[in-house]
């Protein structure tokens, strides 16, 4: 029937006294249709028609002696998965679309964490700490042209995008370097990641990903250590990350062979 029979018939089952209803199974009420015996005093005219149409629902159902079987319905394997319940739950909900190569890809859990508040705009900078009334930056501390926001300080920033195309140089994706009009990190990662062959695609998501923290910690240099914005220095720091990434088995960033590659001055 796809529902209870509380939700078929609610009045027919409010006319069954509850202490038959504690004590009789399926079984006992189906033999030889002893259900109707239950029904007391008057079930009125919607009550008879919903009486009707439980009648017409269980009179020619017959119980097997197999043991019950749960099908779980969400899933074609009819197996209970919370993946699957969760997929459900979330059927009509819009999509994170740079899930996967977030947390997919290798890299320290607190990259990825950075990148996830980055792309969803919630990392403390200037932009953020104006909107709560809090001490902030007037400008970028790394071009000094513009107003800070993570955005802009992830790719259309002067000094981000001279960074992007040492880094990208290498892969010969100089042409994807974030324009002053990029709209967002996510839109380009998303398009440099397409033009990058597939067998290098997991070792180049990585490489976003430590450059991009490389670019959050050297902005963290500049406002909390008084450091100045150098693009040399923070070459030498991508360097030196990149070398400790791959003995930590970052493979695909191995097989870019780039590291040794990110020319200085």
């Amino acid at each position: 029937m796809g529902c209870s029979i509380a939700d078929l018939a609610p009045m027919v089952v409010a006319s069954v006294p509850p202490n038959i209803i504690k004590q009789r199974t399926v079984a006992e009420a189906l033999m030889d249709h002893s259900w109707l015996r239950d029904i007391q005093g008057g079930l009125g005219l919607i009550g008879l028609f919903k009486y009707f149409q439980l009648w017409d629902a269980v009179h020619e159902m017959v119980l097997s002696q197999e043991p019950d079987h749960h099908f779980w319905n969400l899933d074609a394997s009819g197996i209970y998965s919370s993946k699957s319940a969760y997929k459900a739950f979330h059927n009509r909900a819009i999509m994170f679309e740079p899930w996967r190569r977030v947390w997919k890809s290798w890299a320290p859990p607190k990259c990825k964490m950075f990148l996830w508040l980055a792309i969803r705009n919630r990392c403390w900078t200037a932009d953020r700490l104006a909107r709560w009334s809090l001490p902030h930056l007037a400008q970028c501390p790394l071009c000094n042209q513009e107003d800070e926001m993570v955005q802009h300080l992830l790719t259309s920033c002067v000094f981000a995008r001279q960074f992007w195309f040492k880094l990208l140089e290498p892969l010969g994706q100089q042409d994807r370097i974030p324009s002053t009009n990029t709209g967002s990190f996510a839109d380009c990662w998303q398009k440099t990641i397409k033009k990058v062959p597939k067998d290098k695609r997991k070792g180049a998501n990585t490489l976003i990903i430590l450059a991009a923290w490389c670019l959050w910690k050297h902005r963290n240099a500049c406002v909390f250590e008084g450091a100045r914005p150098n693009i040399n220095g923070l070459l030498r720091e991508f360097n030196d990350e990149h070398h400790l990434w791959c003995l930590a088995e970052a493979r695909g960033l191995r097989t870019l062979m780039i590291g040794h590659e990110v020319g200085l001055g």
